[in-house]
């Protein structure tokens, strides 16, 4: 069964939202690491309103993984 058009533009904004998440999660990982603990959580909040399972996920390889 193929897939509707707009089902795929839904999941390419999806994916795109998700990386978006990750990569704000990523950053506020940096900004904790410098002490910056007010940008890490605004920045934080920020990606887990985009996306809060691709923000755990972030946190929880940097718990298994610190850099």
């Amino acid at each position: 069964m193929a897939k509707d058009p707009v089902n795929k533009s839904e999941e390419s904004s999806d994916a795109g939202t998700r990386e978006e998440a990750r990569h704000l999660a990523e950053e506020a990982v940096e900004e904790m690491k410098r002490g910056n603990k007010e940008e890490a959580q605004f920045v934080l909040e920020e990606a887990r309103d985009l996306d809060k399972k691709a923000v755990d996920e972030v946190l929880k390889d940097q718990k298994k993984n610190p850099r």
